[in-house]
């Protein structure tokens, strides 16, 4: 439930060409959730402010998303924020080195799930606008925001 809405209810709420691609994205993307063989349990929340930092360590904080899921989303949510800054290749090519330390993964698909999450974001954020004055102030700018997100990282859908 995001706000008051179920997370099913919010497609319904989503401007139409909004929603059009989004349903693209699901379309497209369900086979390869379904066909990620490397699965585990993931945070799924795992973004920077769910991570603190001091004293030169890490605390995650905010396991209500966790489950079990595809890895490589775990890593997509790591950097999808950044996706759109002009940085964003050290950021990911930092992230998966240091988790190739521990964990061979094959990244050829991240992008996709960069998309899901921003799919799952912009439904979340949807919903919770609905009770939200602060969320509903900027739902229009978060729309657009998909949008661009998804023409960059998708263009071809």
């Amino acid at each position: 439930v995001y706000g008051d809405t179920p997370a099913a209810g919010c497609w319904d709420l989503l401007p139409l060409p909004v929603r059009t691609r989004f349903e693209l994205v699901a379309a497209h993307s369900g086979d390869l959730i379904d066909t990620s063989g490397d699965w585990g349990l993931i945070h799924a929340d795992l973004h920077l402010g769910n991570a603190l930092f001091r004293d030169g360590q890490v605390k995650l904080i905010d396991f209500d998303d966790s489950g079990y899921g595809p890895r490589l989303y775990e890593l997509a949510v790591a950097v999808w924020e950044l996706r759109d800054e002009p940085n964003y290749e050290d950021f990911r090519d930092a992230l998966l080195a240091g988790y190739r330390m521990h964990r061979e993964v094959d990244a050829r698909h991240l992008d996709d799930f960069i998309a899901v999450r921003q799919v799952a974001f912009g439904l979340w954020f949807t919903g919770m606008a609905q009770t939200n004055p602060d969320f509903a102030g900027r739902l229009d700018r978060v729309h657009r925001w998909s949008l661009a997100m998804l023409d960059e990282i998708q263009p071809a859908m």
